[in-house]
């Protein structure tokens, strides 16, 4: 009798478990999105709703399982996008600017992308950045170096992932070799421009022919009618639905690209705008799965941090003003490039209380303006960094690093077998784990 029950609460177990496996599987990596990236949007959107002191979360760091993940590679402790990425597409560590690779660049490593594919499920990638860029090639390509952008490129048609989207490719043409649209026509992908729905069987999803290939604009720069990632998402999600993917399922990852950039160029007020853009292209995948909610996963991680950001600064004492941080309207590049087209002080100066707000909302000293108007006349490509520094002595906001940093990163996750990512681990065991609920019969 003991035994029989046995059995019976064993078969129950399983029956529960193989329950819990997800048809449906979201891969989202902020790309250099640390822990305070995620306190500073935080704070900014809860200063947006008149509140100086506390913190208004954002959707994703709501999700019931929250944990946090060690990025260290092959052969340092500070990893890059291509070894990080590999070990959240592959589970296996490998060294830096390596794509799809062991440590040693000799054999290749297969992503969790292809065993979805392997096993029926309908499978893309998508970005905010180029598609050859080191994070979504970490799922389809295999190269010694991230900079391969060509070879990079020409990989994704022979690994065959169903959708490729993103801003378009680095280097799609090498003289005297075929072009990269070239090879996908011939493997049967058909290209989709714009927000607008994604046809055939296999697709390549990207900006206008006239857009900048290796980057979406950035949600602070962001223009009416450029293609975003919350569109690609949602894209994304009605294209892999199609032909199959309602019943054998899919696997989709995407990567917020850009909050790595903004916070390369210790632009705080950039990286805010990214962020809360990350939280938009996953509450595209939150919808559905309010709509499927037993046969849903969502994950939320990050590769590493980048630029060591802090919330509090020397100058301040304990006080801080991140919502200043909204007198911004527009990137450090995107003023950089404003300014330069200046003719005088008085016009840059007229510039910058329009884009930052200086003389406005943030109030300058006249030592500050001084060394605006210094900069402006000796380096005037230097003004810009300078005014977004100052803005960062006014908000409280600091950097360690124009690099990345060693730290731990966040993981969330909601829905079917969420439980699996709590607490703490290595970036490999979040795509071991998940290779292990794509691969399970």
């Amino acid at each position: 009798m003991k035994k029989l029950l046995l059995i019976l609460l064993l078969s129950i177990s399983i029956a529960a478990q193989a329950g819990d496996r997800p048809k449906y599987i979201f891969y989202f990596i902020g790309d250099g999105m640390g822990h305070n990236a995620l306190s500073l949007t935080e704070a900014c959107l809860a200063s947006e709703q008149g509140d100086d002191v506390g913190f208004s979360p954002l959707h994703f760091t709501q999700f019931p399982t929250v944990g946090f993940a060690t990025t260290w590679c092959a052969n340092r402790r500070m990893t890059d996008s291509a070894a990080g990425g590999n070990a959240l597409a592959t589970g296996k560590k490998t060294s830096v600017g390596t794509i799809g690779m062991n440590p040693e660049r000799t054999e290749a490593v297969s992503s969790i992308a292809v065993a979805a594919k392997e096993q029926g499920m309908r499978t893309g990638v998508a970005t905010s950045v180029s598609i050859d860029h080191a994070t979504p090639a970490s799922f389809f390509a295999h190269q010694p170096t991230r900079n391969m952008y060509y070879e990079i490129a020409m990989d994704a048609p022979q690994t065959g992932l169903d959708l490729y989207a993103g801003a378009g490719f680095v280097k799609p043409e090498v003289n005297g070799k075929p072009s990269v649209y070239e090879a996908l026509d011939k493997a049967g992908y058909k290209i989709t421009r714009g927000d607008n729905e994604i046809t055939g069987k296999r697709a390549i999803l990207t900006q206008v022919e006239e857009a900048n290939p290796e980057n979406l604009a950035l949600a602070i720069d962001r223009k009416p009618g450029d293609l975003t990632l919350p569109a690609i998402t949602r894209r994304s999600i009605e294209f892999l639905m199609k032909d199959g993917g309602a019943k054998k399922g899919f696997f989709l990852m995407v990567e917020g690209g850009q909050i790595d950039w903004a916070a390369h160029d210790n632009d705080a007020a950039t990286l805010v705008e990214e962020v809360k853009d990350f939280d938009s292209a996953i509450c595209v995948a939150l919808n559905f799965y309010n709509e499927h909610p037993d046969e849903t996963l969502i994950v939320v991680t990050a590769d590493h941090e980048t630029g060591g950001l802090a919330l509090g600064r020397n100058n301040l004492g304990y006080d801080t003003y991140f919502g200043l941080l909204a007198a911004q309207k527009c990137s450090k590049g995107a003023l950089k490039s404003a300014i330069e087209a200046t003719s005088d002080w008085d016009a840059a100066k007229q510039l910058l209380g329009e884009k930052m707000g200086f003389g406005n909302q943030v109030k300058l000293s006249d030592e500050e303006w001084t060394e605006l108007e210094n900069t402006y006349k000796t380096h005037p490509d230097k003004t810009a960094a300078t005014a977004v520094d100052i803005l960062a002595r006014h908000t409280g906001t600091g950097w360690t690093s124009g690099s990345h940093s060693a730290t731990y990163v966040p993981v969330f996750a909601i829905g079917a077998s969420a439980e699996l990512f709590n607490g703490r681990q290595d970036n490999t065991q979040t795509a071991g784990t998940l290779r292990k609920l794509i691969e399970e019969e």
